[in-house]
């Protein structure tokens, strides 16, 4: 401990503190100030964006694109998955900047792939067969440096790619189409036909079944309406019988702790299922029934047409990516606000990209950490960046269409991690 200063202790025994004295403390008093200041706004500002790491070196058959900046966007990451003209399936994780930063080459084809929240490179196998129909059928989670970590499959009934919605607790949403037999004959089918009932499984990371769901009883055959001609002309064969899919779900989301919500592309529809008690509680699209919703302000004419993706944005909203299937407009991604209450659902607007004129199936939109929106417009060769004004900000021109384009959840890795990856695998 510094020793005193003796003018001030000598003034300090007259009973008087000289003006020298009162400056001296003054300045003392103004550097204590300023340095806490200092170490509070150090403590406080926010971290800097750390240089992206060098690219990898892009192997010679790496797939051609081609990358259109239209106006600044926040840097991020982003999934896509496709198959390329000589059938070989990748995976590649590009930048906003349309630069790919990580690639993985499957042994099978890959439906659609993602980062989940702790870093996991997470894809559906798929075998060409239209939803899960292959007993090879999985969702592989392998680490960023390509090693396999586990296998996801539902209990039961082959697991579909359609969907791989990860929950906050660890659990994940899958489907699965369950085969049953129903009497067609009123639609113009077989008397005992094979059809395939849309099923939602909540599993655990040890496989376990928290939870399930199934359209029987609940989705009526008379709502595939339009659907039922696509449906009868293009059965499957599962199990040495053709399979009919009148329902087809494509996208699981939850909304809440108590109902969740799922996307069936041959009904037109959305429904939102309650937990508890298995029941619909509302529906968006598709033909009528006493749990439809009132659409209020939808330029459309015939709301949804074939849509995937169903999701709820960080407002709470319905975001739809509307393939416009056979519909007299372009595919877009439509914004409702559901007010259940009042039995509505209001439209708050639509995004489309000019490039875009029709969609005849699969697609996503996704939400971007900085309130933009990344999507995939289905069988287009095409993934579009808007900024969250909704203006155009980027296009990413591909070599085959990719069934979604995902953002990489906040904080889930890095350029420097996914660099990491490619090395340790490239140098296997």
């Amino acid at each position: 401990m510094a020793e005193p200063d003796p003018v001030t202790v000598a003034a300090a025994r007259r009973g008087a503190v000289p003006k020298l004295v009162w400056v001296r403390i003054l300045l003392l008093l103004l550097l204590l100030l300023f340095a806490g200041c200092g170490s509070a706004a150090k403590d406080s500002a926010p971290a800097q964006k750390q240089p992206p790491a060098s690219l990898p070196d892009l192997p010679a058959d790496f797939p051609s694109t081609r990358f259109e900046s239209i106006r600044p966007v926040p840097f991020g990451l982003f999934v896509v998955t496709y198959t390329g003209e000589d059938d070989r399936p990748w995976v590649i994780v590009f930048d906003t900047e349309g630069k790919p930063r990580w690639w993985f080459n499957p042994d099978t084809r890959a439906l659609w792939a993602q980062i989940v929240a702790d870093g996991s490179v997470v894809w559906a196998r798929s075998f060409g067969d239209g939803y899960g129909l292959d007993p090879r059928m999985a969702h592989e989670v392998r680490s960023e440096s390509g090693k396999l970590l586990r296998l996801v499959s539902t209990e039961g009934s082959i697991v579909d790619g359609h969907e791989y919605r990860e929950l906050p607790n660890g659990n994940v949403l899958l489907d699965t189409y369950v085969p049953e037999t129903a009497d067609l004959r009123r639609v113009g089918g077989p008397r005992r036909a094979t059809i395939v009932s849309a099923e939602v499984q909540e599993v655990d990371p040890a496989g376990k079944v928290l939870w399930h769901w199934n359209s029987r009883g609940h989705i009526a055959l008379s709502e595939t309406g339009r659907w039922w001609h696509n449906v009868l002309s293009n059965p499957r064969r599962r199990l040495q019988r053709e399979a009919y899919d009148p329902v087809h779900i494509n996208s699981i989301e939850p909304r809440g702790p108590d109902e969740v919500i799922v996307s069936t592309r041959h009904t037109d529809a959305v429904y939102g299922i309650d937990r508890a008690t298995g029941e619909i509680n509302w529906k968006l699209g598709g033909s009528p029934t006493g749990k439809s919703l009132r659409v209020v302000g939808d330029p459309a004419t015939k709301l949804l047409g074939g849509q995937h993706d169903v999701r709820l944005d960080r407002h709470g909203r319905l975001t739809v990516f509307d393939n416009g299937k056979d519909r007299p407009r372009r595919p877009r991604v439509v914004f409702y606000k559901l007010d259940l209450g009042a039995g509505k659902a209001i439209y708050k607007g639509q995004l489309n990209d000019p490039e875009v004129k029709r969609s005849h199936c699969c697609g996503s939109a996704r939400e971007l950490p900085d309130g933009g929106w990344l999507v995939s417009w289905g069988d287009n060769k095409l993934v579009t960046g808007f900024d969250r004004e909704g203006r155009i900000a980027f296009r990413l021109h591909l070599p085959a269409p990719t069934f979604r384009a995902v953002p990489v959840p906040p904080g889930a890795t890095s350029v420097g991690q996914l660099a990491r990856g490619m090395s340790a695998m490239q140098g296997r």
